[in-house]
């Protein structure tokens, strides 16, 4: 029997991100059902931008690594 398996793996790195698109972010992986890595370095997420992405990670069972 064959099996398919799909990595999906995703970089936003140095994107001028904000806690506003963070928040935008956080909404995302709720639902997410297909990203698995994610790597958001050198951006300008500040605590409430971090803290919206933390609690989603607490809901989120797909995501393997955050960046």
């Amino acid at each position: 029997e064959n099996h398919l398996i799909f990595l999906f793996l995703g970089s936003l790195a140095e994107n001028q991100i904000s806690n506003k698109g963070a928040k935008a972010l956080a909404r995302s992986l709720l639902v997410n059902r297909s990203l698995m890595a994610l790597d958001l370095r050198s951006n300008s997420i500040g605590p409430t931008g971090a803290k919206a992405l933390a609690d989603a990670l607490k809901k989120n069972q797909v995501l393997l690594s955050l960046k």
